[in-house]
């Protein structure tokens, strides 16, 4: 059977929740089976989710309400859910728990790096040095808008090479890196756009979105077909180590 992906809703709008086509399609035609997980306060449910799901892909979406990483507001830019904000990062430390591959997306990794106690900038403003424009301007969302250099020591560099041009369409960065991840992406302004896990088999935060390049970008295509392929085996890896520690 493939291996079920579930797909965590992005949040809210007019009291619905909500995943874009394009992550649904890149999950399918990877060959994963998707199924959307709904926001909700309902920790109980969280275990489900974990029993029924093979993988996990955290979206994109609103800005992440500052109190929840130490701060306070200090720019007018982008809206919050703290709601929503909260089952992200609850979810994310059991997604994590659970030692099953992760494909983090845009605001995803930003609640990755969050989740395992790291910050955001709250705008690209607030950096110290200069940065691109992160917030491209262009016709269609699968155009690419800059350049990544992405570290020989990673996963990503098996899967796209030691560079790529990705889309861009986020305001916010990571800033102070949580607990055992690594940076294995940057920008040409020393933007991080690439995170990976160093205590867990599979996962990968990416702040661009290859959901949107995945029809016209055969490296983006690869990207979700190895997450999908190590979703598929990754609970029988679980049981036979779980066994051969008996």
């Amino acid at each position: 059977m493939n291996p079920i992906i579930g797909i965590v809703s992005c949040g809210y709008t007019s009291k619905r929740q909500f995943v874009p086509q394009t992550y649904i399609h890149a999950v399918e035609s990877s060959g994963g089976i998707p199924i959307i997980l709904p926001c909700t306060q309902q920790e109980a449910v969280y275990t489900s989710y974990k029993k029924i799901c093979d993988g996990f892909l955290f979206c994109g979406g609103d800005d992440v309400t500052p109190l929840l990483f130490g701060e306070e507001p200090m720019t007018d830019h982008g809206k919050t859910d703290t709601q929503t904000d909260i089952f992200h990062i609850h979810f994310m430390k059991l997604a994590l728990d659970s030692h099953l591959p992760i494909l983090a997306i845009c605001r995803g990794m930003q609640i990755l790096n969050i989740a395992c106690n790291g910050t955001i900038f709250q705008d690209l403003s607030l950096r110290k040095t200069y940065s691109l424009n992160h917030m491209q301007l262009s016709d269609h969302r699968e155009d690419s808008s800059h350049k990544i250099s992405i570290s020989s020591n990673s996963m990503l560099y098996n899967i796209l090479g030691n560079t790529a041009e990705v889309n861009s369409f986020h305001h916010q960065s990571i800033h102070i890196l949580g607990t055992n991840l690594k940076i294995t992406a940057i920008a040409s302004d020393g933007v991080i756009e690439a995170l990976e896990s160093t205590a867990h088999p599979f996962v990968i935060g990416v702040q661009w979105h290859p959901e949107c390049m995945y029809d016209i970008c055969e490296p983006m295509q690869k990207l979700f077909h190895i997450f999908i392929k190590k979703a598929e085996n990754a609970k029988n890896i679980q049981y036979i180590s779980s066994h051969l520690g008996t």
